[in-house]
């Protein structure tokens, strides 16, 4: 849960990461494993590293979070945490949340808080002349989304 909501991914990716997606401090979620079918690059704050080292400990492993016997999650697995914990809300709310919060609490362009959700923008034109993934300005805000959190670096 405290990758997901650190990177703002959709379960289906979280549930399906691997370790050779993660290129040093970016997460690179390949475009089969995307809504948009297109690569998405996340940035990692320290916080998302952390768990990402967290998750290593484990030998033999090529999934960043696999059951007991290896498999990837399933789709109800963090729903059915939250429900246990007496939460009313379900993980999918922690991109809506976000996209909230980046809103009201910064004045990110529109163009950067939609790519932070690996959202398409722009016209079938534009997308052809805009290349760019913005990931230098979202390095700063996944930064601020952990620190807005208060998700520290756990040991």
């Amino acid at each position: 849960m405290r990758f997901l909501i650190l990177t703002v991914a959709r379960t289906s990716e979280v549930r399906f990461a691997t370790f050779s997606e993660i290129e040093r401090d970016v997460w690179v979620i390949p475009p089969e494993r995307t809504k948009t079918s297109k690569e998405h690059r996340i940035p990692l704050s320290e916080a998302a590293l952390s768990v990402i080292d967290r998750a290593r400990q484990e030998p033999d492993q090529e999934l960043l979070f696999p059951t007991a016997r290896g498999n990837p999650m399933s789709d109800a697995t963090m729903s059915r945490l939250m429900e246990r914990e007496g939460y009313d809300a379900r993980p999918h709310g922690f991109r809506a949340t976000f996209r909230t919060w980046v809103e009201e609490q910064t004045d990110t362009p529109y163009e950067v808080k939609e790519s932070a959700l690996g959202h398409q923008i722009g016209s079938e034109v534009e997308r052809a002349y805009q290349r760019s993934d913005l990931l230098d300005k979202r390095v700063h805000l996944m930064r601020d989304w952990a620190e807005f959190l208060g998700i520290g670096v756990t040991s």
